[in-house]
């Protein structure tokens, strides 16, 4: 009975112990709401960290993390499914690229070691982030809703909420990109479960001045179309872009919009510069859209024409 009662006390303290040294890193086995995110709040799950690069090497970056009252050291494990963008433009940021020293934004799993420093598995850092803006909102789209039509007869703003609980206007003014592909997104591509990244305007903070798209990361992740016909709109494919329609490669003209590009007959690769169809020359521009309008060539050393900046 006595070497049962001596077990329990020792399991007692060392829970207490382990408490108390989770409670002294300002962390938790599980998602906390410390560091900035979305004012402070989880994303589903999601931990929010702010802090400066100690060092990125290895497939890990060491994060002198900022706590309550102070930093403290995090490892936090790189993997190929980690993001790591740019805070002005939502770009990729190569690894080799995150100076010691630098201020960034890392989201995490859920789960912590209780190691000393402490071990997380890492979903997206944000970097190079100026100093008089700040860093953009990763969040998960929760719902969005149009408001009433004005009644001057502009375009009714929408108000996007987020799985935690914030909510931002989105209007004609905001520019809505999608993440690494060409595809063109509108306010409706915001469904719910699909992962963004914001900006506000810098006033009050409610107006989303700019939101890139990561379509295909939601809760309709993995899915083709919802007629399930296949993949539908650009796809970069070996440094050169390809058009699908239902999982086929367009070839030929292509208008999107107001725009028009020219895919190769024969491989569906999109055409820039000078290109021949039908008799007639054409000018693609470097994003393969038509140019329509007068412009200035100069030529380069060797003879060669491009279109002037």
């Amino acid at each position: 009975m006595e070497d049962e009662n001596m077990k329990r006390l020792h399991g007692a303290a060392v829970l207490a112990a382990a408490a108390m040294f989770t409670a002294s890193m300002g962390i938790t086995g599980m998602a906390d709401t410390s560091g900035a995110g979305e004012n402070g709040s989880r994303l589903d799950g999601m931990v929010c960290m702010d802090g400066s690069v100690i060092s990125a090497e290895d497939g890990r970056l060491h994060l002198n993390r900022r706590v309550e009252g102070g930093m403290t050291e995090v490892v936090v494990n790189l993997s190929e499914d980690t993001k790591i963008l740019d805070a002005v433009n939502g770009f990729p940021v190569s690894v080799e690229n995150l100076d010691d020293g630098e201020a960034v934004r890392v989201y995490t799993g859920p789960a912590m070691t209780l190691s000393l420093p402490p071990i997380t598995n890492g979903l997206l850092v944000l970097a190079d982030a100026p100093a008089d803006s700040g860093f953009p909102v990763y969040a998960v789209v929760e719902s969005l809703t149009q408001e009433p039509d004005k009644a001057d007869g502009t375009e009714a703003a929408y108000i996007l909420e987020t799985a935690g609980g914030m909510k931002y206007t989105v209007s004609d003014s905001t520019v809505l990109l999608p993440y690494l592909t060409r595809n063109m997104v509108f306010a409706t591509d915001l469904k719910k479960g699909t992962p963004i990244l914001l900006w506000t305007d810098g006033t009050d903070g409610s107006a989303a001045e700019k939101i890139v798209i990561f379509q295909g990361e939601g809760q309709d992740a993995g899915k083709e179309n919802a007629d399930g016909l296949g993949f539908h709109g650009w796809k970069e494919e070996a440094g050169s872009w390809y058009y699908y329609e239902q999982g086929q490669k367009k070839t030929g003209w292509l208008c999107e919009g107001t725009d028009w590009y020219y895919l190769d007959p024969e491989s569906g690769r999109m055409a820039t510069g000078f290109v021949t169809v039908d008799g007639k020359t054409y000018f693609l521009k470097d994003d393969g859209r038509m140019l329509t309008e007068a412009a200035e060539f100069v030529p380069d050393a060797n003879g060669a024409l491009s279109l002037k900046k």
